[in-house]
């Protein structure tokens, strides 16, 4: 029997939009805002692809106690965007694969700005 790990201290939220979905993000994360969820960060919509990211997002921070709450709400609210969920750690590559999970369709991410 294996044991469980210890969830993470923290996660990063990442909603991805394009031209078409921009005003959709937006009403989400105002929606996000006005229901005054337990975030520890709403960014603003980056216009355009960076880092890993493979194209425009918002992203945000949780703590990891509140994760599967958040992660339930933001899923009801998404519509069709896709959102990255992964945890805060130092092997950013696992992170951003293994140890991450998708809501909505998964986008390819960008894994060599990763190394």
């Amino acid at each position: 029997m294996s044991e469980r790990q210890p969830r993470p201290a923290w996660y990063h939220l990442h909603v991805y939009f394009d031209s078409q979905t921009l005003a959709d993000a937006q009403r989400l994360r105002q929606q996000l805002l006005e229901d005054r969820l337990p975030l520890a960060y709403v960014g603003q919509p980056i216009p355009y692809a960076i880092g890993p990211h493979p194209q425009p997002m918002f992203e945000l921070h949780a703590p990891g106690s509140r994760i599967d709450l958040l992660c339930a709400r933001l899923d009801a609210l998404r519509g069709e965007l896709s959102v990255l969920v992964h945890p805060v750690q130092a092997d950013e590559l696992a992170a951003h694969t293994v140890d991450a999970r998708w809501l909505g369709p998964a986008l390819p991410l960008r894994l060599d700005q990763l190394e």
